[in-house]
């Protein structure tokens, strides 16, 4: 390996994914008390430079940060956030098979009976079936955050553990590349024929890679849509109602961004420091990109001494 390969591949670890919705004490509640989940950093209401999220003014909005039982120095987290300036604006994904990120995946015990009992906290069983990783069940809560409930395969250390980010591509093959190039690793490559576990009926065939970076089981899965195929785009709006984006950990933002930039890497924004007032977390320095379909990505400058 080069000296500067790591820079060239910084990614360490899947941070965060972000959800914006109006409302949201239902979600939170949701993930808390039905999933075990931990709400251990909020920050509040407040109005900040909208330039980070490609804004040319001042936005106001706030993000609770709900991490599963292992805790904010090992578990990745859902962004839960919420807009008010700019508003909120257009649907969550329904269709699954559209361009995008679609859900994040949760790893429990028992995947059916835990779908049956979140019927009862707002969400609907969208599918349910065989899959690559196991008896899979997809359910959406109204606020229209997607859960995939697959088997926990890890040991969760409480009744749910964050697993998977997933998302439909255009061109699996073009993305995986571009993933590599970030960091992630290939985990495994599969077809899939049965599309009744994502709400996929009749004749199906897809292409499923999984990816993972080095310092956290959470993974990104990948799927191509061939039957029926894979159609539309991934939001563009920061302020767009559903799954937005990723954070992905780096050793240091401003050094990477200029590696991959030499090296073809195209950027969004390029690194800026961001202050969390009203957090405990430190200023971080922050780079923003997007995949082959759209997908954006902030790199987040953060120590691997921090995480256990």
């Amino acid at each position: 390996m080069e000296e500067n390969d790591d820079h060239l591949r910084p990614g360490r670890r899947v941070l965060h994914v972000a959800f914006c919705c109006n409302d949201t004490a239902p979600l939170l509640h949701l993930l808390v008390e039905r999933l075990g989940m931990r709400n251990t950093m909020t920050s509040p209401t407040q109005t900040e430079p909208g330039e980070v999220l490609g804004f040319d003014r001042d936005v106001v909005n706030s993000a609770a940060f709900v991490y599963d039982a292992r805790g904010p120095r090992v578990s990745p987290a859902i962004e839960v956030q919420s807009w008010e300036d700019p508003p909120l604006v257009g649907s969550p994904k329904t269709d699954p098979v559209e361009i995008g990120i679609q859900a994040v995946g949760v790893a429990v015990e028992d995947p059916d009976a835990l779908g049956e009992r979140l019927v009862a906290d707002g969400c609907e069983v969208v599918g349910s079936g065989p899959s690559p990783l196991g008896p899979w069940v997809t359910v959406r809560h109204h606020s229209g955050l997607v859960l995939d409930l697959v088997p926990d395969d890890a040991g969760a250390t409480g009744p749910s553990r964050l697993r998977h980010l997933r998302a439909n591509v255009t061109d699996i093959d073009r993305s995986v590349s571009w993933y590599e190039r970030l960091g992630f690793e290939r985990v495994e490559r599969s077809a899939i024929d049965d599309g009744a576990a994502l709400g996929v009926g009749g004749e199906v065939h897809a292409d499923l890679v999984r990816l993972r970076l080095p310092d956290e089981p959470f993974e990104l899965v990948l799927l191509q849509w061939h039957s029926p195929e894979s159609h539309g785009a991934h939001f563009t709006e920061p302020n767009h109602a559903g799954l937005f984006r990723a954070a992905v950990c780096v050793d240091d933002t401003r050094v990477s961004h200029a590696a991959m930039q030499a090296a073809g890497t195209s950027f969004d924004r390029g690194p800026m420091a961001v202050a969390l007032p009203g957090t405990p977390v430190p200023d971080m320095w922050i780079s923003f990109l997007s995949d082959p379909d759209g997908i954006t990505f902030e790199l987040v400058e953060r120590p691997r001494s921090i995480f256990r």
